[in-house]
């Protein structure tokens, strides 16, 4: 190798290095961390995406983002979301889905223009009361969790429309969830119930649902035959379904046994 070539590799590195430090020095002197997730995004932005960032905590200024509209942070390693969030008055979407959350701060309540709410896939064994002033609430997926209570607060959702609670650790349904006068689709399949609420027959909107490996010779309540607006169930093959939905003569009703 020639002088030349490695003078010229040596100014190269060297320009390199010094431009690095450069740049560190201009961020440092900004207030900037060029280490922090939310660097890169404007104070006024509408929408996060961290997802698949490998991330293990959310810093506390995420709640500094107040025309945040969608947060997504799936696919990460939260184990807590910071009180901060509940900063976000305009927040209508936000996703963690994936991550290794143990609890959802009590300030998710303070979220009221939220709509959706994706938390499944982590580990949240219970839910705060404060989950029930999410009045616009719309979607909640909270399935694939270690949940095994729920709180009343669960049944003043009453815009909710779609409720996912399959595969967790449910021992019994609050009789409050019958106050969920626009819930479409409840899944609550794969979880250790005892009984089932007598009140699920007050959910006049239901279309769809899904209660298959809910619990060993489950009773499901007569209350059900009610629910004209009941189109798809699907059970276990150990229930004791009720004699109405065997005798249904109505092309919309359909009735899987697995």
């Amino acid at each position: 190798m020639t002088v030349s070539v490695v003078f010229l590799l040596y100014l190269f590195m060297r320009f390199n290095i010094v431009f690095a430090a450069s740049l560190l020095f201009s961020f440092t002197r900004c207030g900037v961390n060029p280490n922090d997730p939310l660097a890169k995004f404007p104070s006024d932005t509408q929408k996060i995406n961290l997802s698949y960032s490998f991330l293990d905590s959310l810093p506390e200024a995420i709640g500094n983002y107040h025309d945040l509209r969608v947060l997504k942070l799936y696919r990460n390693r939260f184990q807590y979301i910071p009180e901060s969030i509940g900063k976000l008055s305009k927040l209508e979407k936000f996703i963690a889905s994936g991550n290794n959350l143990v609890a959802l701060p009590k300030a998710i309540g303070k979220l009221d223009q939220l709509n959706e709410l994706s938390v499944q896939f982590n580990n949240l064994t219970e839910l705060p009361p404060e989950i029930g002033q999410l009045k616009k609430l719309e979607l909640l997926r909270l399935n694939n969790n270690q949940l095994s209570t729920l709180p009343v607060e669960i049944g003043d959702l009453e815009n909710l429309k779609y409720l996912y609670l399959g595969n967790n650790r449910l021992e019994k349904i609050p009789e409050e969830i019958g106050k969920l006068k626009n819930l479409r689709i409840l899944n609550i399949g794969q979880n250790l119930l005892m009984e089932l609420p007598e009140s699920l027959g007050e959910l006049e909107s239901l279309t769809e649902l899904h209660i298959v490996n809910s619990g060993s010779s489950l009773v499901i309540p007569e209350s059900l035959c009610h629910l004209r607006s009941l189109e798809y169930v699907v059970v276990s093959s150990n229930m004791l379904v009720p004699q109405c939905w065997l005798s249904r003569k109505t092309g919309r009703f359909e009735l899987i046994v697995k």
